[in-house]
């Protein structure tokens, strides 16, 4: 028994004093690895320095300019569903999905309710629901509360809540709105609001801007507020878009998400150059390509809401279509001119009718500015007081003229003819039969052709077929299509479109097309 003992004593006293000693002595491997700590000043060099005096910068500006930005809350009263109706776009789309419109880029207020069973409900109550949506703005006045942002985040809305750089919500009242340029005024109720901490941006001259200029887009995209995000200037004078009916917009890569719209866009001096307003995307979300209203336009528009609380846009009276190499060529043109507005028709008694323009002039500059796309003509125009006087500078037959022409306003409708989606294969009087020029068969005017293809003139020659890769395709053209006049000559017959067109390897035609006008150019 003592023999056995023995050696469980001494294995206990070493076992307490292993753990004693333990606790004492250092384990090397007990901290595990660690990182070797840094050492240097990192890289360095000329053009190292440059990118860090630009990064400093561009958080300098993201600081100031953060104090100008306003988060837009909008809030929209709809009805719902009668109570104990169920929608069946519920079950799809959850509770109030599927009904009515979904806002622009930026989150604006959705279109109106009353999808399945919004009428009357079988006599039953409606219920209220309340819709939000958020955009962004920025203040251009703190003392008066004036703050910058999109009509589409505010159109519609029966509450606005507008969250200030210094974490203060206030209420806001729409002082002015112009769906024409989607542009909106809004301002603080609260005329002793708490002012501390806040800024206006400077509204700068956009014209100055150039394709490659630094930018960044300030806003809350995705309602995440006081989001920066940083680009370039891809592209200027971006017109036809859909956006607006007034528009001469800014590309930019600078990512603008939903909640953006409203948002300034600012330049690398600190000054706004544009409004954030719309993104190309088919998601949705950021896709590389968002556009900017310029600050320009903002500021011209703005004053005009802020002073009559409306806008009164200039009016030339004129149709105008996009001039390409081909028409350039066909216009005889001269070296030098690669862009301008195309006069494709004139409103009869209209101001630009009265001053002497006619069909088929280029318009190139208005009152000195140079014009690069038509919609710059639309949108310089359009931003002139009625009764201005506007000097144009055209090309007619080669030759360069200035006309001057008094803007008058703009009408609040104008009407445009439609195009009949008439697909039938039955034919008219104006047959097929006739002569082909360039890919094109063509016959008389007449009068089954004109209600046929909603037609306004009544002379001319009607494009009754177009062989599949023939020049009239490549350049357009189709059935239904009035040729009015071709080589600067007015169509009196088949004949005059046929003598005009032989030897020649290119034409230059004006056509009408249910009610528009255009200039085609033809090549063989």
């Amino acid at each position: 028994m003592s023999q056995m003992s023995k050696p469980k004593w001494l294995w206990l006293l070493n076992l307490v004093l292993g753990i004693a000693l333990s606790g004492i002595a250092p384990v090397a491997t007990a901290a595990g690895y660690q990182i070797p700590a840094s050492s240097g000043a990192g890289i360095t060099g000329e053009n190292v320095d440059v990118l860090q005096r630009m990064s400093k910068g561009v958080a300098q500006i993201a600081k100031q300019s953060s104090q100008a930005v306003v988060f837009v809350s909008v809030y929209k009263n709809v009805q719902s569903m009668p109570y104990g109706m169920i929608d069946p776009f519920d079950f799809f789309f959850g509770p109030g999905g599927g009904r009515g419109g979904q806002g622009g880029p930026g989150g604006g207020p959705g279109g109106p309710g009353g999808g399945p069973g919004g009428g009357g409900g079988g006599g039953r109550p409606h219920r209220e629901k309340r819709e939000e949506g958020v955009g962004s703005g920025f203040f251009i006045d703190v003392a008066k509360g004036y703050i910058i942002t999109n009509n589409h985040v505010v159109q519609g809305a029966d509450e606005i809540q507008l969250k200030l750089a210094n974490n203060e919500t206030y209420t806001g009242k729409v002082v002015g709105r112009d769906p024409n340029t989607d542009i909106a005024v809004v301002q603080i109720k609260k005329e002793d609001f708490n002012r501390t901490g806040l800024g206006a941006l400077q509204l700068t001259n956009s014209d100055d801007l150039s394709v490659g200029d630094f930018v960044v887009a300030v806003g809350a995209p995705f309602g995440l507020e006081a989001s920066l995000s940083f680009g370039v200037v891809s592209a200027l004078s971006r017109g036809s878009l859909g956006i607006a009916n007034i528009g001469n917009f800014i590309q930019t890569d600078a990512a603008i998400n939903p909640g953006n719209s409203g948002g300034p866009l600012i330049d690398m001096r600190g000054k706004c150059v544009g409004m954030n307003t719309a993104i190309y995307s088919r998601s949705g979300a950021y896709n590389g390509i968002g556009f900017a209203v310029p600050a320009s336009m903002v500021r011209t528009v703005a004053e005009q809401l802020i002073n009559n609380g409306h806008v009164r846009r200039g009016y030339l009276g004129v149709y105008l279509q996009p001039l390409d190499d081909e028409m350039i060529t066909s216009l005889n043109l001269p070296e030098g001119v690669h862009g301008g507005g195309l006069v494709s028709r004139l409103m009869p008694g209209g101001p630009a009718a009265k001053a002497g323009l006619e069909t088929g002039d280029v318009i190139v500059e208005v009152n000195g500015q140079l014009i690069k796309s038509h919609s710059e003509v639309t949108t310089a125009i359009g931003l002139m007081k009625p009764g201005t006087k506007a000097n144009l500078t055209v090309f007619r037959d080669g030759k360069k003229k200035t006309i001057t022409v008094t803007v008058s306003q703009h009408p609040e409708d104008r009407g445009h003819g439609s195009a009949k989606d008439d697909d039938s294969e039955d034919e008219d009087e104006a047959s097929s039969a006739g002569p082909q020029v360039f890919g094109m068969t063509i016959a008389p005017w007449s009068k089954s052709a004109q209600e046929r293809y909603n037609l306004e003139s009544k002379s001319g020659v009607i494009i009754t077929q177009v062989s599949p890769d023939s020049p009239a395709e490549r350049a357009g053209l189709r059935p239904g299509d009035l040729i009015l006049k071709v080589d600067g000559r007015k169509v009196e017959g088949v004949d005059t479109v046929r003598k005009a067109a032989k030897g020649k390897n290119r034409l230059l035609v004006w056509i009408e097309r249910a009610g528009e006008y255009y200039f085609v150019s033809l090549k063989s």
